[in-house]
């Protein structure tokens, strides 16, 4: 695939908006995409996963990009050496350059290996794509995920994730009888603030992404007699380090919710939404190797190997399946989920070429 073919496959894409659970549009053109260039064996799960392969024989890698963004409508444009739009980062432009790096591999591999690319779904919302390729039963020897590390950059550790629901019930009572009655929101506001004093005794001097950390993502309320708010539901993101497991940190969440509630008078319940554990991959394996080696190649700079606070769909396919995994994309991280998302073509391109020579050096290696 040319660059200015595997340039406007992307800015196409970023044009179809695609916020997780409205993934049909782009699946769709994903899917046309992979007949075009000659992928074999397109399909679709009953998730929404568009596949496609490229190449033969036992030895077989993955390349997962996942085709869901959050939701936010950002114009799209090309100026200026950037692609701008919602994705371009987060991460249209890491699945783009693994469909443009698997055509031009077709012929180069052939027998020599398969390449499977994977489009998953709901990559920002509860992961029901990647939970469903696991169910897929693909057999893969090593596994790529494109998320935006930087073109020189290889992501190999995340940390966990922990959504919370935390539910306060009070007796209602005329609001100008606030000096009698408790207040749904402020019992609730008071047991975040003791959660996040249990996260803060377990801040790490090592840095963030050994703490324990959390943040309020939603709040309502509820005046369901007219007077002073008697039903709260905080919901809460915890982002979980190495050390912990998810059923340690519920655990210590729990203990804290329970001691407070002797205090209150309100009734209090707890509900995990969501929990996805920490997860290290090995730096010692055959895809790192020839992934740092491939960068040395194209950028010129030695491979830099980066911890991330964030979590993506190689801790569940990281933590289920026993293989080597990396995580690796053109862009810079900190545009993802922001007002001003952009992609610098010439990243872009650089990021088609590292996969492409890190597919082949896999397989040299893997011939050995």
């Amino acid at each position: 695939m040319k660059a200015d073919e595997a340039l406007n496959m992307l800015y196409e894409m970023l044009q179809i908006y695609s916020p997780s659970g409205k993934e049909d549009e782009i699946a769709s053109y994903i899917e046309e995409r992979l007949h075009d260039l000659g992928f074999a064996n397109v399909r679709r799960d009953k998730a929404g996963n568009v596949y496609g392969e490229v190449g033969s024989g036992e030895y077989t890698i993955l390349l997962c990009g996942h085709m869901d963004t959050v939701p936010g409508h950002l114009p799209v444009k090309w100026e200026d050496g950037k692609i701008y739009g919602r994705g371009a980062v987060d991460a249209k432009s890491s699945l783009a350059a693994m469909i443009s790096a698997a055509a031009q591999l077709k012929i180069k591999i052939q027998n020599k290996g398969k390449v499977i690319v994977a489009g998953v779904v709901d990559e920002e919302g509860r992961a029901r794509g990647i939970r469903q390729l696991i169910r897929e039963g693909l057999n893969v020897n090593c596994a790529i995920f494109g998320e935006p590390s930087g073109v020189g950059n290889i992501t190999f550790a995340y940390k966990g994730r922990i959504l919370l629901a935390v539910k306060c019930k009070t007796k209602s009572g005329h609001v100008g009888a606030q000096h009698i009655y408790d207040n749904a929101i402020e019992t609730a506001f008071n047991l975040w603030m003791q959660i996040k004093a249990l996260c803060d005794q377990h801040r790490s001097p090592n840095g963030i992404f050994y703490s324990l950390t959390s943040s309020i993502v939603g709040i309502r309320s509820w005046r369901s007699m007219g007077g002073l708010p008697d039903k709260c539901r905080i919901t809460v993101d915890l982002r979980v380090p190495p050390k912990f497991t998810s059923k340690d940190v519920i655990t210590l969440v729990k203990g804290v919710v329970e001691k407070a509630v002797g205090d209150l008078n309100a009734e209090v319940s707890l509900q995990v939404l969501d929990r996805v554990e920490p997860f290290v991959a090995r730096r010692d394996t055959l895809l790192m190797k020839s992934l740092s080696e491939a960068i040395l190649d194209i950028t010129g700079r030695e491979a830099k190997f980066i911890r991330k606070t964030g979590t993506g769909d190689m801790n569940i396919f990281g933590g289920k399946m026993n293989v080597p995994v990396a995580t690796y994309g053109p862009g810079n991280g900190r545009l993802s989920h922001t007002e001003c998302e952009y992609i610098e073509v010439s990243e872009y391109l650089m990021g088609i070429q590292v996969y492409e020579r890190t597919v082949e050096n896999i397989l040299c290696l893997a011939s050995n």
